[in-house]
Parts: structure tokens; C-alpha cells; sequence
């Protein structure tokens, strides 16, 4: 086994709270300045930068996981991993007949831009993409096992956008191996906080980024046998 530095949720500039900056060979020229193996692609409701992404990492010693983080119906945030970009792209398809309609107001929630691997804008989309979509947290588990994904609850600790916050619990019923706890939860102690409520879980602390200068420096690691997309999901499932 062998420890890789990692950071699992990351956003580009197809997220409307992301800086426009955020590009595909930026985030990739930035994890490697930070010396990450891994880093994960997780826009809001949506894949279509994380091809551009992989695209740049081509040759490099970095791997790219494709992902989205998905708001449930109930409003809560969950990262959702796969191990290529074949599957999550059929995942993405049915997520795209549930995802809400309303349009983007670009002067209040920012662009949401799709590029291509030379960092040129080839198109935006307009329905808004943080916006909750019509798929359950319960359901959205059960799609993710489906397609082989890693199902992780974003950012437990936080008061908003949370399954902590939102449903008020985790569902006991729901075989969930790995929580997302932000850097400022485990900073304060959010698992000492909770008297081992959640020591059977596994735990990941990834940036959130939204900025370049957000994206993790070799902070957190995993220990895997090899250094694939594979091998990071099956770590998280």
C-alpha cells in the first residue's frame, strides 16, 4: 500500500460560484504545483468539464476522477464519484431529465462556462446548475451503486447543504462507507464534537475549492495499492 495526497471536491468554472479562472489546465497546473496524485472534478449537477480535465492531465502524473456534486430534492449535497468517464456520463444523462429548468440569472450567480483542454470557452449552459434537482437523497444512493460510483455526503458538518442539516440525520437504513467532513469542521473538531457517532464511517477532507488558491496542498492522503481511478473508488465504496 502506499499513501497518495488527494482532493476530491473541486469545482470549475461551469460551477456559477467558481471564479472563471478555475480551468481545466489551471486546476491541473495548480494540484501538480501542490503535488496531489489524485483530484476529483465535482461541478454542480453537472460532468461537462471534467473530460476538458482529463484531457490536460494526459501524460501527467495526476489522476482525474470524474464527478459531480448533486443537491438532492431535499437540498442536500453529495459528492458522487466514478471510476471513468464512460459511466458517469450515462449517469449524467438520466441526472440531466431531473435537473431543475430555471434559467441562470448570470449577473447573480455567476457564469457557468464549458471549455475545452486548451482552456477555450466552447459553450455555457443556462439553467441554473445549483439549483435542486428532483432526485432523492435516497434514490440518488441507489443510482450511484447502480453505475459502481462512490456516494459521499458533502460537507456533514455544515448548517446548510448538509444531510446533517437538512434531513437531521444520516439514514441508518443506507450502506454509506465515506462522509465529507469541510477542512474547517476538522479543524474544530466536528468528530471529537460528535462522540464517535460516525466512527464506523469513513472520513475525507477535500477543499470545496471554488479558487485556485482553495485547491489542497499535500495535506490529506489515502493508502491504495495503485495509483487509478479504480482503485480510489473502490477505497470510497
Amino acid at each position: 500500500m502506499q499513501k497518495f495526497y488527494y482532493d476530491l471536491h473541486i469545482h470549475t468554472a461551469l460551477s456559477p460560484c467558481a471564479d472563471d479562472d478555475m480551468t481545466p489546465n489551471d486546476i491541473v497546473g495548480m494540484a501538480l504545483l501542490n503535488g496531489l496524485d489524485i483530484i476529483a472534478i465535482t461541478d454542480h449537477n453537472s460532468l461537462q468539464n471534467a473530460p476538458a480535465v482529463i484531457n490536460s492531465a494526459k501524460g501527467k502524473s495526476l489522476v482525474i476522477i470524474p464527478g459531480l456534486e448533486v443537491s438532492t430534492a431535499e437540498e442536500v449535497h453529495v459528492l458522487c464519484l466514478f471510476p471513468c468517464l464512460k459511466t458517469a456520463q450515462v449517469f449524467e444523462d438520466e441526472l440531466n431529465e431531473v435537473r431543475s429548468k430555471v434559467e441562470n440569472r448570470k449577473d447573480i450567480f455567476g457564469n457557468q462556462l464549458i471549455y475545452d483542454e486548451n482552456d477555450r470557452i466552447t459553450a455555457e449552459i443556462n439553467e441554473l446548475l445549483i439549483a435542486p434537482t428532483e432526485i432523492s437523497f435516497d434514490a440518488l444512493h441507489a443510482k450511484i451503486n447502480k453505475y459502481g460510483g462512490a456516494f459521499i455526503p458533502a460537507h456533514i458538518d455544515r448548517d446548510s447543504f448538509s444531510v446533517l442539516s437538512n434531513l437531521g440525520f444520516l439514514p441508518p437504513d443506507l450502506d454509506i462507507k465515506t462522509l465529507e467532513i469541510s477542512q474547517n469542521g476538522k479543524a474544530k473538531g466536528f468528530m471529537e464534537e460528535t462522540g464517535g457517532k460516525y466512527a464506523n464511517n469513513q472520513i475525507i477532507t477535500s477543499s470545496d475549492a471554488h479558487r485556485l488558491w482553495e485547491i489542497n496542498e499535500r495535506l490529506n492522503y489515502i493508502e491504495l495499492p495503485e495509483l487509478t481511478a479504480k482503485a480510489v473508488i473502490n477505497y470510497l465504496r
